[in-house]
């Protein structure tokens, strides 16, 4: 069944392909189901970790991934197995099990699934010594609650505590006419206030159970599965009239489909129930018992058709032509994102979020369709918001909603939950299409606006995270007013959920999906190396490539493709890398570079011999000439570390550096002009190279292992805006009638190893 095609005029964009004024994107009944990718992921379990990647995986086990089942209630009660918790849109456990699948299965491999006991504050069986001082008289925390109930004494609401899972702290109230106290549980332990009969308590610490990853998998994809309902509904019996429900299911079918991935023993039934819910969910959305595509579905189709693609590939058991009509319907239904995002105006809207997920969907139709309209406004998609509200980092800026006025000005956010689902998007985008230029922006936002949301006293870890975060971030601190127009005042603090909880779900997929994605396997029987990344990953036939770097912290890269048979490998020149070799022959930059592989040990040696690069910002057409600069080399961006003094105002779980919400105080200066030639950046610029010490947090925010020597000068005009840094004075800011003061020498670091920064700033014009 083919529905009605989504009709739309476009613009003429600067780009290497011009698109005509009327643009088809429908299908015809000639064309095969689905189309093959240019580059065709690995399987789920096919990739093993080393080096820096594997760190960085550990580092999210053991924070907050590896614990949030055990103590926030979204997740740990959720209603996805049985609790009361993760109501409304029921995504934050299909958010979570959506990164901890992959997760998994890649420390899995690397050995490492399992984590060691835990001295963590949360659901301790281990009975409780009595005490004198059970709580805190005169004292009440407000919020953060569990549950409430009447019972005996304050003794007995602590124990209650003691075996209530996430519970860390209570409150009781002075005893009633029959001698009952009300207690209060709390997930959270936050700021006290002074309140007549009530005591407050902190549950003490004691050993938890070991953390296993693969457990936590297990135990909520059993009981998803075993939970469907017979007609293939998956999840919580919500308002069949509603059409926003069938969002937060979409992430479970690609938890499941990852799983029945690596999983070959449970392939059959995964696949089936899978099946069950797609043909449940084509009725519901064609019956007018039920209700079409709406709100968050209707936004976020491509992710529910990504769902049905994976399972036309593999295992349609004999319903192609319903998968197919239901990815039509999805897409017909949904918001119309081919129009969007050439002028960013319609229905689709500016929800950050949105847009990041649905970057993708111009490929994920394509599959259905090739029509090569499609590939052109993938291309063309990033390039606009580059233009319009396009970062340094890769990112876009959207603090809840793209800005209107459309503005790149660097102290406004993005949010977390947008840099992973665009570093998905645009290596979606590669597979389907093999443009060069999607693997680098995926790696650009890797490997700096994805660690740049994280900070803590210690540095490097993932226990705190930002909602949004700014390029230029002068504080981390509850701000009222905020620059930031639709979120809330504590949305740049450093936390467990800082403004809402859907990032503290979501998160978890950025580095796991990233790095199954590393390989693909090619259309002509060989390979293709789409990300760099210490690790190895087999192929289908058992041969494996492997890739040996501390890239990005190290100019070069050794390739060994282990072969059971002749076959080509493709190797992925960046396109900033314009002085490559590829054992020491030029290689073009912006191509996959195809090397014959013989049966048995093949090596490459490839060195990208990255230069230093200025990139201009500002609003465009007016600051075309004198927005701000960025400072690059190679996938990474280099920014002036602001120096941070850490508070904590709420604690969570764990020791004392473990699940904080921190505010972050700047303790040195901000206010400068850059010296640096965009021409000739070596002039001013001199970078400092060391060596990335194995083991090490990869995106710590002391000992870089790779720095820039700049010369700025203070410039103390440039002001504060609604408690942000001002947008940057025009460059050259020392010259034209700015007056800048002496020259100081720093330090650039890596972005991603920063808490508190400065990613743009003005050129001082000397």
């Amino acid at each position: 069944m083919i529905l009605s095609e989504k009709k739309f005029c476009c613009f003429a964009v600067a780009l290497v392909i011009a698109v005509s004024d009327a643009i088809p994107v429908g299908r015809s009944d000639a064309e095969p189901n689905i189309r093959n990718r240019t580059y065709t992921p690995l399987k789920v379990g096919s990739v093993t970790p080393k080096g820096w990647l594997l760190k960085q995986l550990q580092l999210q086990a053991d924070g907050l991934s590896g614990h949030l089942s055990q103590f926030w209630p979204d997740i740990q009660q959720s209603i996805w197995i049985g609790g009361t918790a993760d109501g409304g849109l029921h995504e934050r456990a299909p958010y979570w099990l959506n990164g901890i699948v992959p997760l998994a299965y890649l420390l899995k491999n690397a050995g490492g699934h399992e984590k060691a006991f835990y001295q963590g504050i949360h659901k301790s069986k281990t009975p409780l010594p009595v005490s004198d001082a059970i709580c805190k008289n005169g004292t009440d925390m407000r919020n953060s609650d569990i549950t409430f109930f009447k019972t005996t004494n304050a003794e007995a609401c602590r124990d209650a505590c003691n075996t209530t899972d996430g519970c860390v702290g209570f409150v009781v109230d002075c005893p009633d006419e029959n001698n009952q106290v009300t207690c209060w549980l709390k997930n959270a332990n936050g700021a006290t206030s002074s309140a007549a009969c009530r005591c407050y308590g902190v549950l003490p610490a004691h050993p938890d159970t070991p953390v296993n990853i693969m457990d936590q998998s297990n135990k909520y994809v059993d009981y998803i599965l075993k939970a469907q309902e017979p007609s293939g509904w998956l999840g919580p019996a919500d308002n069949v009239k509603d059409g926003n429900v069938y969002w937060g299911r979409s992430n479970v079918i690609l938890s499941l489909e990852q799983f029945a991935e690596a999983e070959p023993t449970r392939f059959a039934q995964v696949s089936q129930a899978v099946l069950k819910y797609l043909l449940e969910l084509k009725r519901r959305i064609t019956s007018p018992n039920y209700a079409q595509l709406a709100g968050w579905a209707a936004q976020r189709w491509m992710d529910i058709a990504l769902g049905a693609e994976w399972l036309l590939v593999n295992a349609p058991q004999g319903h192609e032509d319903d998968l197919v009509s239901l990815i039509h319907l999805l897409h017909d239904q949904g918001s119309d994102w081919e129009s969007w995002f050439q002028n960013f105006t319609g229905a689709a809207g500016g929800h950050n979020v949105n847009n990041a997920q649905a970057i993708k969907s111009s490929g994920v139709y394509y599959l259905m369709n090739g029509n090569e309209t499609l590939h052109t406004l993938s291309l063309q998609r990033m390039h606009n918001l580059d233009e319009k509200y396009g970062l340094p980092t890769g990112m876009f800026n959207g603090d809840e909603i793209l800005p209107q006025p459309a503005t790149r000005y660097p102290s406004r956010g993005i949010e977390l939950c947008g840099v992973v689902e665009a570093m998905f998007s645009y290596n979606t985008l590669f597979s389907v299409h093999g443009d060069v230029s999607f693997a680098d922006r995926s790696e650009l936002i890797a490997f700096n606006a994805l660690p740049a949301t994280w900070a803590s006293p210690t540095g490097g870890d993932m226990w705190a995270h930002q909602y949004l975060q700014a390029v230029n971030q002068i504080h981390a601190q509850v701000d009222n007013p905020h620059v930031w127009t639709h979120d809330g005042a504590d949305a740049e603090l450093y936390g467990l959920e800082p403004n809402y909880g859907c990032c503290t779900a979501n998160f978890n997929q950025g580095w796991p999906k990233w790095a199954s994605m590393v390989v693909y396997t090619t259309n002509d029987g060989g390979a293709a190396v789409g990300l760099y990344a210490p690790s190895v990953s087999t192929l289908p036939d058992g041969s494996t490539v492997e890739i040996d770097t501390s890239y990005p912290y190290e100019d070069e890269v050794r390739l060994t493709v282990d072969a059971k048979r002749p076959m080509p490998l493709y190797v992925r020149i960046p396109a900033w890398a314009t002085h490559a070799t590829l054992d020491g022959q030029s290689v073009a930059n912006g191509t996959m570079v195809k090397k014959p592989c013989v049966t048995g040990a093949n090596t490459f040696k490839l060195d990208f011999a990255p230069q230093l690069v200025v990139k201009r910002w500002g609003d465009l057409p007016a600051d075309a000439s004198t927005g701000p600069v960025s400072i690059h080399r190679g996938p990474l961006m280099f920014s002036l570390p602001i120096g941070g003094n850490y508070t904590v105002v709420s604690h969570h779980f764990g020791g004392p550096n473990d699940s904080n919400d921190y505010q972050v105080e700047p303790t040195s200066p901000w206010q400068y002009a850059i010296d640096v030639d965009m021409e000739n950046p070596g002039k001013t610029l001199t970078v400092k190279k060391g060596t990335y010490t194995p083991g090490a947090a990869p995106f710590n925010h002391t000992g870089w292992p790779i720095t820039i020597a700049a010369t700025v000068r203070p410039l103390p005009r440039w002001g504060i805006n609604l408690n942000s840094a001002a947008v940057p004075p025009a460059s050259p800011a020392c010259t034209s009638g700015g007056t800048c003061g002496t020259p100081v020498q720093v330090e650039l670091v890596p972005h991603g190893g920063t808490d508190l920064r400065m990613g743009e700033l003005p050129q001082s014009g000397l």
